[in-house]
């Protein structure tokens, strides 16, 4: 059976004979009746059992998040925990597949040896809370045992017994079976006698052990380490970073949240955290761990200024300090640390090198001793420095900052601090913004200064790039030739009344996850590339940077630079654009675009059915026209997203309207419904009327309308008058339609064959 507790039950009476053959059939059935009496009175034992107050408090603690939250009083840890995925090793260390934690906490106990690794700030010991209070819930008995101050000294016996004692109310370990403790061991690389340990863990059923990432158990027996289920906890995904926003967001001691509203906070905050992790921009800076995201949040949201630098700069500069005092450094001594990162920084910069040897290292301190006075012990600085993971001293002897956007913020730091003396260094970053960590370093600049040189160089070159095209106006004029196969591409469609935004949103964040998860973003370098793609990453770049300064600095630059800077960083992708309508117009381009097509299709539908050759160009033609559809749209739709800001509202307006094209009226309203959630159905119907809209343009705009109507809550009337005004059908009526043409052409085509017979007989 696969309750253990029963079981042994099988057996009773004692010798487990059938009570039949007993003489003493009454003998028997008491033996019976003693043994489950035995069971059920443990069992009641085992859940009137309580855990200390105190030891409660530990469980629910969300340590410096309690009071973290402007709308309710108290934060628990339920309130914004969410399961992380983990990635299982197999025997021979290697990654074998994802799995979510929630699943294998409910695997839990039967007989597992669990071994789970993460970085510093992953979310172990809250793993470790989590599958406590399971464990608990279940009737088993864990008991938690923390790696901290010593806690692995003597036997692990002991120490288990110690720490039952401070959670558990009025019992010993001793009266309980031991079939029901559990160890939850947390931190375990802090353990000195490891093997040790583990072996004298063995007389328990189930066992939970936690270590940091960079060490290994490293036990001499290979049985030992491979009676374990090894896991990593996993960085959060698109998915779960949305669920945790999610969950902070709706945080609150009243009732009730209104749809597009809440909606509007959690895409707003969804926004900050990528950008702050590094998302945006390229694969990433920060690890997209609970602890950063929620820090990010609530850092953001207690925002004080401070000198010259952004909202988003201070983000960073708190948690470089929330990491120097947990480790004891004294206020009096944070300038120094910090001023001792900043050079060290520049000194890897101006190295090109990614880590510092030893000799290198002896050489930046060699150099920093003649130049600064240095009022704390080396040793001790490395190793504060080392215990926060800002720096790591890998086993090869080389030195690295832990996570890059330190680096990037100290180096950053020591260019915006220097800027008279680094013009040449600055300009060249700039001019190589395809590169990520100068991209990077350009917008941790902007978080710094807002010194004059930086922006200017910026808006300077974003002019340079694409220079030989005019930006686009998405003009009836320019895209004639585009309107002549308007009848090819897919029309838009509202959602189905089955849809939800919140089914909608998850479809698309799984889609998220599957590209982050791929690595579908490379981010290879010149070495790899060829020059017109470069040419198209330094620009997308470039505006993606600009785009940042004026969110960032939306407050304290002035207005004229706030327009020219979304000027010129618009411009940047409309003369992109029509440099890509320039080869899609040309014959030559297209026939060879096409043709590659038809080839791969010919490849693909071979061997299952055939077509003709006209057939299958036609097919291609459509393949073709829509993809470039498809192109215009999401260039469109990146515009919006990298330059929009519902604090720069007014500022966009003016620009658009001052411009007046119909590609401007796209980004303004586009903007519009994203960052404001205001989709303004009037206007928008007017201005496609007039005569400067392209037949592709108003497309665009349908597809823009029903992209907003599958993301947000609308009313049945709401979605009526979207349908009365752009004429847009929902999908489940044109799915109909279809069926209807079909079904007629169907119905044509067999008449012609009765008459064809006809005709025969």
């Amino acid at each position: 059976m696969d309750c253990k507790e029963i079981s042994p039950l099988l057996a009773l009476p004692t010798d487990g004979k059938p009570i039949s053959l007993f003489l003493k059939v009454d003998k028997a059935w008491k033996d019976v009746y003693d043994g489950f009496k035995r069971v059920i009175e443990h069992q009641r034992k085992i859940k009137s059992i309580e855990n200390t107050e105190d030891f409660l408090n530990f469980l629910n603690d969300a340590e410096s998040l309690t009071k973290a939250s402007a709308h309710k009083e108290a934060v628990a840890l339920a309130d914004i925990f969410i399961h992380p995925e983990l990635m299982k090793f197999d025997d021979l260390g290697e990654h074998e597949r994802k799995i979510d934690s929630q699943k294998l906490i409910e695997s839990l106990p039967d007989d597992q040896r669990v071994l789970i690794s993460g970085e510093n700030q992953s979310g172990r010991t809250t793993l470790c809370k989590m599958i406590f209070m399971f464990l608990r819930r279940q009737g088993f008995i864990p008991v938690y045992v923390s790696g901290k101050d010593n806690n692995y000294k003597g036997l692990m016996v002991n120490r288990i017994s110690e720490a039952f004692k401070k959670q558990y109310k009025n019992v010993s370990a001793d009266e309980i079976d031991k079939r029901k403790i559990i160890p939850i061991l947390d931190d375990f690389h802090f353990a000195k006698n490891r093997e040790k340990h583990v072996d004298s863990l063995s007389s328990y059923g189930c066992c939970i052990l936690t270590v940091d990432d960079i060490s290994t158990l490293n036990f001499r027996d290979e049985y030992t380490l491979k009676s374990f289920s090894r896991f990593s906890i996993k960085e959060f995904s698109p998915s779960l970073r949305n669920q945790l926003i999610e969950k902070w967001v709706t945080l609150t001691d009243r009732d009730g949240h209104s749809g597009n509203k809440i909606y509007g906070r959690i895409d707003g905050v969804s926004e900050l955290v990528d950008t702050s992790l590094g998302k945006v921009i390229g694969g990433g800076i920060m690890p997209a761990y609970p602890f950063f995201i929620l820090s990010i949040i609530t850092i953001h949201e207690n925002f004080k200024p401070l000198e010259e630098i952004t909202s988003q700069g201070y983000c960073y500069q708190a948690l470089i300090y929330i990491y120097l005092r947990k480790s004891g450094v004294a206020n009096d001594e944070i300038d120094t640390y910090i001023n001792f990162l900043t050079e060290f920084s520049f000194f890897f910069f101006e190295s090109g090198k990614s880590e510092l040897s030893g000799n290198d290292f002896d050489s930046f301190m060699k150099s920093y001793l003649e130049k600064y006075n240095f009022p704390v012990e080396l040793d001790t600085l490395l190793r504060n420095l080392q215990e926060t993971r800002i720096i790591s001293l890998d086993n090869f002897g080389n030195y690295s900052f832990r996570y890059p956007y330190l680096y990037y913020f100290f180096v950053s730091k020591y260019l915006a601090e220097h800027i008279d003396t680094n013009k040449e260094i600055i300009a060249k970053v700039i001019a190589n913004l395809h590169k990520d960590e100068n991209a990077y370093i350009a917008i941790f600049m902007s978080h710094h200064s807002k010194n004059s040189f930086v922006l200017d160089k910026v808006t300077e070159n974003a002019k340079g790039l694409f220079e030989k095209y005019a930006p686009t106006k998405l003009s009836k004029e320019e895209l004639g030739f585009f309107d002549k196969q308007a009848d090819m591409i897919i029309q838009a469609a509202l959602p189905p009344k089955n849809s939800t935004p919140a089914k909608e949103r998850a479809e698309r964040l799984k889609t998220q996850d599957e590209i982050e998860e791929t690595g579908i973003r490379n981010n290879r370098e010149d070495e790899d590339s060829h020059d017109i793609e470069i040419g198209f990453r330094r620009s997308m770049k470039t505006a993606d940077v600009m785009g940042n300064i004026i969110k960032n600095r939306a407050g304290s630059l002035e207005k004229k630079t706030l327009e020219s800077i979304f000027e010129e960083g618009v411009e940047v992708y409309l003369r992109i654009l029509t440099s890509f309508f320039s080869i899609i117009e040309n014959e030559r381009e297209k026939e060879v675009v096409i043709d590659f097509i038809s080839y791969r299709l010919d490849k693909i539908i071979k061997d299952r059915e055939r077509i003709s050759r006209e057939q299958l160009e036609k097919i291609s033609e459509k393949i073709f026209w829509n993809l470039n559809f498809l192109i215009t749209y999401s260039l469109i739709e990146k515009i919006i997203h990298s330059l929009g800001s519902n604090k720069l509202s007014r500022i966009i307006d003016k620009v658009c309207d001052e411009k007046g094209t119909p590609a401007y009226s796209l980004i303004k309203h586009g903007i519009s419904m994203w960052y404001n959630k205001n989709l303004q159905i009037d206007d928008i119907a007017e201005r496609i009327k007039e005569n400067d809209f392209s037949e592709i343009t108003r497309r665009i705009v349908r597809f823009m309308i029903v992209d907003h109507a599958s993301m947000h809550v609308l009313n049945f009337e709401e979605m009526q008058r979207i349908e009365s005004k752009f004429a847009i059908s929902s999908r489940s009526l044109l799915i109909s339609q279809r069926r209807v043409t079909d079904k007629s052409k169907e119905d044509s085509e067999e008449r012609s064959k009765k008459r064809l017979m006809k005709k025969l007989k």
